[in-house]
């Protein structure tokens, strides 16, 4: 070889090599990661200046004439957005058009949550706005199938799509049960049951059988006398800044609203809260043979049962004591 061509080649690997570090540094040198939020009616030069700012670019001119060849500024959707350092143009640009970078905040709805409650931590992440929330839930009548999950939102979503996306899971994970376990209780009234179960049980395994011990009740034309139904009836307690009040009075039982079991016969109106799937199943598919009427809190967590009012008795003053 002579020293012509070796200096050719030579001269060739180094640029082939100088480009292919220029690549993977520009493309690849990836930094950490971050929310990038872009504000209504920012234009291309303001986002590109923030995004140098933040360490996301490393050229506002690049990112400008890359932005102008390729987008318009109604590409760059006002939201927050999740990025990194030390990113190249393209990839932001792309990144940002296409959606997929969008910051989802995530939303956990717990089993037994009434819609308020679920309104408000709705509003704390700024996901939606609760009172449109709860207009829509009143409105089509809801409570009881905002399916506990956890959901991804981006922030202002439209309370419309959030609660929808919560009643399509519950249609999801909830209405097979109705084909797997036929009952003559119509879908309102097994999820009323199914949210007082919620609310009483702890533990998966004592559902079934405190919903066949309410299902005995409703047979024998016995009221439920379920907590949970005047702690709903009751409402926000101020005092205890909460909802569910904790240490029920006489005179809270004796609180005449259509949900109070223990002053009303039979089902209250509606679900008082929003049941697990395991809360529904246990309704539609309760403890087989199950003859308690009476249950009562042994001070772990979990129930004594009962098949007469004396036995449950004694069990009460025991607990009591204890």
């Amino acid at each position: 070889m002579n020293k012509r061509t070796w200096i050719i080649c030579t001269t060739t690997v180094l640029l082939l090599v100088a480009v292919a570090v220029g690549i993977v540094y520009h493309f690849f040198r990836h930094g950490q990661p971050l929310v990038f939020e872009i504000m209504p009616g920012e234009t291309v030069s303001q986002v590109a200046q923030h995004l140098k700012e933040k360490g996301v670019i490393q050229s506002t001119t690049w990112f400008k004439i890359v932005s102008r060849l390729s987008s318009s500024e109604k590409d760059l959707k006002a939201g927050k957005y999740n990025l990194r350092t030390n990113m190249p143009s393209e990839a932001v640009l792309n990144c940002i058009k296409s959606g997929v970078c969008l910051h989802l905040a995530k939303f956990t709805s717990l089993e037994g949550w009434r819609s308020e409650e679920i309104a408000e931590i709705l509003s704390e992440n700024n996901i939606t706005n609760p009172h449109a929330f709860l207009e829509i839930v009143r409105m089509r009548d809801l409570e009881g199938k905002l399916f506990p999950s956890t959901y991804y939102f981006t922030e202002n979503t439209p309370a419309w799509a959030v609660v929808n996306a919560m009643t399509q899971e519950y249609n999801k994970r909830v209405k097979p049960l109705f084909l797997q376990y036929p009952t003559n209780l119509t879908e309102k009234e097994v999820l009323t049951l199914a949210s007082i179960v919620e609310r009483e049980a702890i533990y998966h395994d004592e559902r079934p059988k405190i919903a066949a011990v309410y299902l005995n009740r409703l047979k024998i034309g016995k009221r439920l006398e379920a907590d949970p139904t005047v702690q709903y009836a009751l409402g926000f307690n101020f005092n205890e800044n909460r909802y569910w009040k904790k240490g029920l009075t006489y005179r809270d039982l004796r609180d005449d609203s259509p949900y109070n079991t223990y002053r009303h016969n039979g089902l209250p109106p509606g679900p008082i809260a929003n049941p697990s799937y395991e809360s529904i199943k246990a309704v539609l598919n309760p403890e087989p043979d199950f003859d308690a009427i009476y249950f009562v809190a042994d001070n772990t967590g979990r129930h004594d049962f009962s098949k007469t009012y004396n036995e449950h008795l004694l069990k009460k003053n025991m607990y009591r004591r204890k």
